[in-house]
């Protein structure tokens, strides 16, 4: 077994103790205070309460506070498969781009970047149905990546 994984990890140690936000591991703090930095108010507020009044918001991320990454040291992880089938396709890797609308509020290219972004690396995009672009702009600048379309749908529950 090689020494890459621990290569790997000695330098993100080495990020940690000095950030750099190009570079992982992404501290999502530095990267709030640097869109508060840039963006209007409307905008930041917008995307950084979750677009509405923050239940959501709140709600998914005291579901994914539960779940917790536990460090399996000692194993053989040279041949590891994170391939995922999902509605007949085959993708290497579980990611997806969350579909994400009214993105020109941020950026002047909006879904457009995050969609070139996706096709680029491979990680499917979902279009969402507050889109500020059009799906067939976003095929046309994805090529024949991966990519699908969110439809809102809404259920009522206690």
């Amino acid at each position: 077994m090689s020494n890459f994984g621990n290569q790997v990890q000695s330098k993100l140690y080495q990020t940690m103790k000095n950030p750099d936000p190009n570079r992982l591991p992404v501290v999502y703090e530095e990267w709030e205070k640097r869109a508060r930095e840039v963006l209007e108010d409307g905008p930041f507020y917008y995307v950084a309460s979750g677009s509405g009044g923050e239940k959501t918001l709140k709600a998914n991320l005291e579901a994914f506070n539960r779940w917790k990454i536990v460090p399996r040291i000692l194993r053989n992880v040279e041949n590891r498969d994170l391939t995922v089938n999902l509605f007949g396709h085959s993708y290497p890797f579980p990611l997806f781009h969350a579909p994400i609308g009214v993105q020109t509020i941020i950026h002047s290219e909006g879904e457009l970047a995050s969609a070139k972004a996706c096709a680029e690396m491979g990680v499917p995009f979902i279009t969402s149905s507050a889109s500020t672009r059009s799906m067939e702009e976003i095929a046309e600048a994805m090529g024949d990546a991966p990519r699908g379309f969110n439809c809102i749908g809404v259920k009522m529950r206690k």
